[in-house]
């Protein structure tokens, strides 16, 4: 290999129109070399958890760069005539493998790797109040109700995104949790997203066969298969698999608006009105912005064949899901546009740079923070190899050079997701930038063309550099140690997070053998705090803001002098406004379990507020309280039955449920040790 051969390779991967450089150059700064442009935004990135883990990352990719990619590349142009003959024959296998058993394979392998993650990370329980929301409101359906009557005591039963209030139902809209019913009736729900993440390899696989051809298909598939951040959401009991599967179903069947056969023509419209309408069920917003990027395609090859057949189905398919949507709002929200969201949080749930429902703003800058930090995330949770994700994203752009029509369209699609988070007031991090998880799929399909075009078409040395580099890559992310990093070190890493969901419940209730007990989940402190503010009547929003402005035992007693005299929520929260704030201070030496709890300084921790912070030193342990409810039945009338209750422990309220479920034994869960299985202990 001479240096000229290699400039010129350089030279002719780098001949691309100056927009897609300009795309690649503006990823690479804003995802490789976040820093600067993110402590401008916010001083505080230095602290932030995605910068420990970003650091962690780099070390990975320099260790990879030196001892696994680089050497894999020189080896593989040093030995170039070695390395084509093995790569040839390699490929001619491949090829002699069909289509149908190649993709079966693929998603077999996702679908069994999501399952893999299901059991080691997340220990086959949902791990967040969003998960728990949208499989109490699953059970919800399967009792034969759209909500439940609101429980005379909610606050034992309340979590953060559930509404208690008027009616008792999720924030979520119903497409998601009448997904979660039918598999729940199969007695399958924990094998729902593994299975979805395998469709949507196929899902894949189908659009870039009829997109590109056989060799985008491949190693699109391939890519969909071992993405972690789709790995990991598949492990999940979050309904963003949901919406990945039902958009890329959609996004499969636009390249056969080309066909010729009106009976192809039919068929396609449908899917993709159904998939896209069933989309926004499940996630409006996300759905909405599938549906008007390729609606585009759908109204263009309308207009270019003359069939506004094929427009309408697509129209009526997608407005049947929407419908059913809007009226289930009608019956729980009251309004077919009202959705759970703003009941429970209020207008500024919404879009737009405003005041959010914790109290702060969300300015275009903060918004700015958001995207780069995103983008920053991508870097690893794309692929785990050792080199930055965005760098490959970059280069694949640059080796496909001019874009087409279906690229276009991918990053139209990509972008129109970006700014959209971007404006809204909630960062959402779980395995990742969650919020874009939704065109993953989109952003690797286009990673897959550069690789297949650099195999196929660039200089002998430009493909045996990105076939050795990617190979490299994959058997450093599998391999290659790392307490954090790589497939297997995040993994690792992931699975002492939230452990306070990952408990095994089934010997606490076999235990009972069906007898009668009311039984008391601890949690910390600040959750007891936000409990007693629900039991007051305060909304989630106003409870929050609270929570992160007042002083926490100054709040505390205001709260408890509330609960001894009446009032409406109105004059209770007028009355809080007034609490003493929280003003950080050096003085204070409270060592406290609960790292969420907000005291100023010694002196102001009161005789109460000292009591209820031993409970979390005797107790050493805490439990999250939504995972017990789940485990909770639902009578004939809508209300909490079955001989076993689970209820949030708030400590001294829990004698106001003496009348109701005294004439059964109490008792309080009790982690012990490191075990996952708590004990029932008697109630003192």
């Amino acid at each position: 290999m001479s240096t000229r051969s290699l400039l010129r390779g350089i030279r002719d991967a780098l001949a691309a129109r100056a927009g897609t450089l300009a795309l690649a150059a503006m990823l690479v700064s804003l995802g490789v070399f976040p820093g600067p442009a993110l402590l401008h935004v916010d001083p505080s990135w230095s602290s932030h958890p995605v910068n420990r883990q970003f650091a962690d990352e780099k070390a990975f990719w320099v260790a990879g760069a030196l001892f696994i990619v680089g050497p894999a590349i020189v080896l593989a142009n040093v030995l170039a005539r070695w390395f084509d003959r093995e790569w040839l024959g390699l490929r001619e296998r491949m090829a002699a493998m069909s289509d149908r058993s190649f993709v079966a394979g693929a998603a077999a392998f996702a679908a069994v790797a999501a399952l893999a993650a299901a059991v080691y990370v997340f220990a086959l329980n949902p791990t967040t109040s969003d998960e728990v929301a949208q499989l109490w409101h699953a059970k919800i359906l399967l009792s034969g109700r759209l909500s439940l009557p609101p429980d005379a005591n909610p606050e034992f039963f309340a979590i953060d995104n559930v509404i208690d209030a008027g009616r008792w139902y999720s924030q979520f809209p119903a497409g998601g949790p009448a997904v979660l019913a039918i598999a729940t009736a199969a007695r399958a729900t924990w094998l729902l997203n593994p299975i979805l993440a395998g469709l949507t390899v196929v899902n894949v696989f189908r659009f870039a066969s009829r997109a590109y051809g056989r060799g985008e298909a491949r190693v699109s598939a391939l890519l969909c298969a071992g993405c972690p951040f789709l790995l990991a959401m598949g492990g999940s009991y979050m309904n963003h698999t949901v919406v990945v599967f039902f958009v890329t179903l959609a996004l499969a069947e636009l390249p056969v608006l080309e066909a010729e056969t009106d009976r192809r023509l039919v068929r396609a419209s449908l899917v993709i009105g159904l998939a896209l309408g069933s989309a926004i069920t499940v996630r409006p917003l996300d759905g909405a912005l599938a549906a008007v990027v390729m609606g585009a395609i759908v109204v263009r090859s309308a207009a270019l064949r003359g069939n506004v057949r094929m427009l309408v189905l697509a129209a009526v398919a997608g407005a049947l899901p929407v419908a059913g949507l809007l009226a289930a709002n009608w019956l729980t929200t009251g309004h077919p546009l009202l959705f759970g969201y703003e009941v429970l949080w209020g207008a500024n749930h919404g879009l737009g740079f405003h005041a959010d429902p914790l109290g702060g703003v969300h300015t275009p800058a903060r918004g700015l923070f958001f995207t780069i930090v995103y983008l920053t995330q991508l870097n690893w949770v794309l692929f785990e190899w050792p080199v930055a994700g965005i760098l490959i994203v970059a280069a694949a752009l640059v080796m496909i050079g001019r874009l087409g029509r279906w690229e276009i369209l991918l990053i139209v699609w990509i972008e129109a997701q970006l700014f959209a988070y971007a404006a809204y007031w909630h960062a959402g991090f779980f395995a990742g930038p969650r919020y874009l998880v939704t065109v993953a799929p989109a952003i690797l399909i286009i990673v897959a063309r550069g690789i297949a075009l650099a195999e196929r078409t660039a200089r002998p040395v430009v493909r045996r550099t990105v076939v050795a580099g990617v190979a490299a890559s994959v058997l450093g992310a599998w391999l290659m140690p790392g307490a954090s990093v790589g497939m297997i070190g995040g993994a690792r890493a992931a699975r002492p997070m939230r452990a306070a969901f990952k408990m095994d419940l089934d010997p606490v209730v076999e235990s009972l053998d069906g007898r009668p007990a009311l039984v008391f989940v601890s949690e910390f402190a600040s959750s007891r705090l936000a409990r007693r503010l629900w039991g007051l009547g305060i909304s989630r929003s106003d409870a929050s803001r609270l929570m992160h402005d007042k002083d926490h035992c100054a709040l505390l007693d205001a709260v408890l002098a509330e609960r001894r005299r009446a009032a409406t929520p109105a004059e209770r929260l007028s009355r809080l406004e007034q609490v003493q704030r929280y003003t950080p201070s050096t003085l204070l030496t409270l060592e406290s379990y609960d790292a969420a709890v907000r005291v100023s300084s010694d002196s102001a921790i009161t005789p109460a507020c000292r009591t209820d912070l031993m409970l979390d030193v005797t107790r050493s342990s805490s439990m999250a309280y939504g995972v017990t409810l789940l485990e909770n039945e639902i009578g004939t009338d809508g209300r909490i039955a079955g001989p076993i209750v689970f209820v949030a422990d708030i400590a001294e309220h829990n004698e106001s449920l003496r009348q109701r479920f005294g004439d059964r034994p109490w008792y309080r869960l009790a982690m012990v040790g490191a075990s996952r299985v708590p004990r029932l202990v008697p109630y003192e």
